[in-house]
This record gives C-alpha cells, structure tokens and sequence, in this order.
C-alpha cells in the first residue's frame, strides 16, 4: 500500500517514463557524465524519539529470540510491530 495519493504517483510515473526516453537518447558517456555530476537525493525525516518501556523478562526474552531469528535488532521488531499495529487500528476506525 503506497502512501502517495494516486495523482501524485502518475505524475511520479509520468515523470520517470520521460526521463527514461530522454536518456534513451542519450550515449552511455553522457549518462554516466550526468550521473557523477548528480547531487544525492534525500528526504528529511525526524528524528526518531527514545522511549523507555517496561517489559515483563519473559517477554523480552522472547522478543530477543524471534528478532534473532528474523536477523534484526529486537527494537527494531518492536517498533516494527508497534508501528503495523498503529496504522492496523488508525484504518480499523470508521471515518
């Protein structure tokens, strides 16, 4: 599910496929010429916020382990899984 509304996607998609055949156009030198001159492009995010929780240790422990076997930092699990539940009950309520 895209967070973007819909016009701004085809615009988006409207957008790239033009690039596309411009540099289509183009020989591969220019291309990688343009490339290197290229500033990187980043979106600004806040910062995220430390928040301290109290857990139950077995429950923690078994935080740790299903984070161990997914290959990821157990906080990042529990935000991972706090965020889904957020956005599962902000579209479960009717508007």
């Amino acid at each position: 599910m895209s967070r973007l509304p819909a016009s701004i996607r085809q615009r988006l998609k409207k957008e790239a496929n033009e690039w596309d055949a411009l540099i289509s156009q183009q020989s591969p030198d220019e291309v990688g010429e343009q490339i290197e001159m290229a500033e990187p492009f980043g979106v600004p995010r806040p910062p995220r916020q430390p928040v301290s929780v109290r857990l139950d240790p077995s429950d923690l422990t078994m935080l740790k382990r299903l984070a161990r076997r997914k290959g990821i930092p157990y906080t990042q699990l529990m935000a991972m899984w706090l965020h889904e539940r957020i956005e599962w009950e902000k579209d479960k309520r009717p508007a």
